[in-house]
C-alpha cells in the first residue's frame, strides 16, 4: 500500500459528477412480462456502454461473492447525456405476443429474457475492474420473495421503483442504504403495481446547463455563472505567487472543477471516518503551479466514488490530471478544509496514480487537521522576496537545488511544480511538463 499526507493545498471544488456517469433510475417488477431496468446517464458525455456490464444473480448467488451471470450490453449500445437507456422482457416489446405491452415498447432500447421476479440482484459494473457502480437487491442467498425498500415489505416484488431525483450516483453495492426503512432514508420511491409514468425520463438535481466562461474568482473576467473555464482569465485581481498559497486556501474556495473527455474513477471504500454532508476533492496541479480540484463528491453516508478529470490536450490550459500525476484529497466539512492520509490499494486492476479509464481504490482515509491553521508554505515560511520577479535577476545565478512541493530533492526528470534554488538565495516557481 502506498500512504499520503497532502499540505498546504488550494483547491476550486464541485459536488457531482462521478467517473460512473451512470446509475439505475428505474425498476419495474410488475404483472405479466411487465418487467424492466432503466438507466441514467448523468454525465454531459455520451456513455459507451461496451465498458459496462449488468450481472445478476437468480434466486440468490450460487456462489457468495460472485454473480451467476455477467450480461452484457448489445454492441453500439450507448446512452446520450440526459437520456435513459430501458432494459425490457422481449414478450413485453413483441407486437404478436398476447403479452405486448405498448406503454413498455415504445421505451425499449434492449430486449433480455431474465429480468427479475423480485428476488433477483442486479447490478451496474464496470468490466474491467468488476467495480460495482450501483445495485438493486444484495449479492447473497435468496432473500424469498423479494427485499424490501423506504419501509415496503417486498417491494421489489409487484411494485415499481423510481429513484428519487436528489440521488446523484450510484451505491458503490451499498443496496441496504440505498433501500433505506422508511420514505425519508430511501433513495427510491415505491409505487404500485404496473404503474409506469415515470418511464422513458429521469428527473436529477445535478443536471445543469453547460456555461462557458471565467471560473476563477481571483481574476478579474470572473463569471459566477461560469461552470466550464474557457481560458478567459487573464488579468489578476492580486499578484499571485508561493507566499500567497494560504491565503487563497482561506478566502477562495470557490467549489468548481473542469470536466473533460477523459477520466477515471477513484473509489473510497472505508468511508468510516466521513460525516454525511462532508464533500471529498482529489486535486492536481495546474500549468502556474496552483493546485486545483479535478473532482470532488458529497458524501451522504454511503461508499462513494469521485471522478478524477484528465486534462484535455486541445486546450492551453491545464483542466485535469496528466497520466501518472499523483491524486491528492481534501476533505470539505462544516465550512473548513481538512488535510486526509490516504492508502491506496496498490494491487492490480487498481492505480494510485492517475491514468485514463482506470481505478484506484482508498482503502483508509483520515483527517489530519486543518488546512489553512497547518498550511505550510513550499520550502517553509519563505519571504516573498526572495522570488524571482524578473528574468534578468537570473543572468548570473545557478540553479544549487531543486525540489518538489513536499521539499524533496529532484533532478529534471521529475514533472509537476518544482522550486529552483540558486546561489544567490532566490527561489524560482516552475511547472515541468512530463517528458
Amino acid at each position: 500500500m502506498k500512504t499520503f499526507n497532502f499540505f498546504f493545498i488550494f483547491c476550486v471544488l464541485l459536488i457531482f459528477p462521478v467517473r460512473s456517469q451512470v446509475l439505475f433510475s428505474e425498476y419495474a417488477e410488475g404483472s405479466s412480462y411487465n418487467k424492466y431496468l432503466e438507466i441514467y446517464n448523468y454525465s454531459s458525455n455520451t456513455v459507451d456502454l461496451s465498458d459496462y456490464g449488468f450481472p445478476s444473480c437468480s434466486n440468490g448467488c450460487d456462489i457468495d461473492g460472485e454473480w451467476d451471470y455477467m450480461n452484457l450490453f448489445p454492441d453500439g449500445a450507448s446512452i446520450s447525456p440526459g437520456d435513459v437507456y430501458v432494459i425490457t422482457h422481449p414478450n413485453a416489446t413483441n407486437p404478436s405476443n398476447t403479452a405486448y405491452n405498448n406503454e413498455i415498447a415504445i421505451y425499449s432500447d434492449h430486449t433480455f429474457n431474465y429480468l427479475s421476479n423480485g428476488n433477483d440482484v442486479f447490478a451496474l459494473v464496470h468490466l474491467d475492474s468488476g467495480l460495482i457502480l450501483d445495485i438493486i437487491g444484495e449479492m447473497g442467498p435468496d432473500p424469498g420473495t423479494g427485499w424490501d425498500v423506504a419501509g415496503v415489505e417486498n417491494a421489489t416484488k409487484d411494485h415499481t421503483l423510481v429513484r428519487k431525483s436528489f440521488v446523484l450516483t450510484g451505491n458503490s453495492g451499498t443496496w441496504i442504504s440505498s433501500a433505506g426503512t422508511e420514505f425519508d432514508d430511501s433513495e427510491w420511491i415505491v409505487l404500485d403495481n404496473d404503474i409506469w409514468d415515470n418511464l422513458g425520463f429521469h428527473i436529477y438535481d445535478g443536471t445543469s446547463l453547460e456555461v462557458f466562461g471565467c471560473t476563477d474568482p481571483l481574476y478579474m473576467e470572473y463569471d459566477p455563472n461560469a461552470n466550464i473555464d474557457d481560458g478567459s482569465c487573464v488579468t489578476l485581481i492580486m499578484p499571485i505567487t508561493g507566499c500567497y498559497w494560504c491565503d487563497l486556501a482561506a478566502n477562495y474556495f470557490d467549489f468548481n472543477y473542469q470536466t473533460t473527455i477523459s477520466s477515471m474513477t477513484l473509489a473510497i471504500s472505508d468511508a468510516s471516518n466521513l460525516i454525511s454532508g462532508d464533500i471529498v476533492g482529489v486535486f492536481y496541479v495546474d500549468y502556474e503551479g496552483y493546485i486545483k480540484c479535478g473532482g470532488s463528491m458529497l458524501f451522504l453516508g454511503n461508499q462513494i466514488a469521485i471522478t478524477a478529470w484528465g486534462d484535455a490536450p486541445e486546450t492551453d490550459w491545464k483542466d485535469g490530471f496528466q497520466t501518472g500525476e499523483e491524486l491528492m484529497l481534501l476533505v470539505f466539512r462544516e465550512g473548513l478544509v481538512y488535510e486526509t492520509t490516504v492508502v491506496f490499494n496498490d494491487s492490480a486492476p487498481y492505480t494510485t496514480v492517475y491514468g485514463n479509464n482506470n481505478f484506484g481504490e482508498v482503502v483508509e482515509l483520515s483527517l489530519a487537521g486543518e488546512f489553512v491553521e497547518n498550511c505550510v508554505l513550499p520550502l517553509g515560511n519563505v519571504n516573498c522576496d526572495q522570488f524571482f520577479t524578473l528574468e534578468e535577476d537570473k543572468l548570473n545565478a545557478k540553479i544549487i537545488l531543486t525540489t518538489d512541493m513536499l521539499g524533496r530533492v529532484v533532478d529534471s526528470s521529475h514533472y509537476g511544480i518544482v522550486f529552483n534554488i540558486y546561489d544567490n538565495g532566490k527561489i524560482e516557481k516552475k511547472y515541468l511538463l512530463d517528458h
